[in-house]
């Protein structure tokens, strides 16, 4: 009875694991950033954003991030920099792994979806996104 136990037990948290890899194709697109918090605490909200996060994803998975400015003509000001990556996949966690001026660092990809997108570093911040939504003028 106790090896049934212990067998349902464990069966039901891996199951409940969410599978990282149904991550990546919410990733690529433009993502305007809500908040910024470390140890639950929020460090800053943004009630409107000057510039986009513009993630670009090959199917090797290589891509990059980009920051835009949109225009009020629905056009985008696209910025020099760019901050090449790989993701990857590493102990059920999904990684994006920079290397910019020589330097490299990883931010974990802790969400992704349609209405979200979260990101941590290794300093402990956590970034929240949401997909950016031109703003109309009629």
């Amino acid at each position: 009875m106790k090896k049934l136990i212990t067998f349902l037990l464990a069966s039901l948290i891996y199951s409940c694991q969410t599978d990282v890899n149904n991550y990546i194709p919410f990733i690529e697109g433009y993502w305007e950033i809500v908040s910024v918090t470390k140890e639950y605490k929020k460090i800053k909200e943004f009630k409107i954003s000057g510039t986009i996060d513009y993630f670009k994803i090959n199917a090797d998975l290589s891509g990059y991030r980009k920051k835009v400015t949109p225009r009020f003509d629905g056009a985008f000001e696209i910025s020099k920099d760019v901050s090449n990556f790989k993701l990857s996949i590493e102990s059920q966690k999904l990684w994006i792994n920079y290397l910019v001026n020589g330097v490299t660092y990883s931010e974990e990809i802790t969400r992704a979806n349609e209405s979200s997108l979260i990101i941590a570093n290794s300093d402990g911040f956590i970034y929240t996104y949401k997909p950016y939504e031109p703003l109309i003028f009629d």
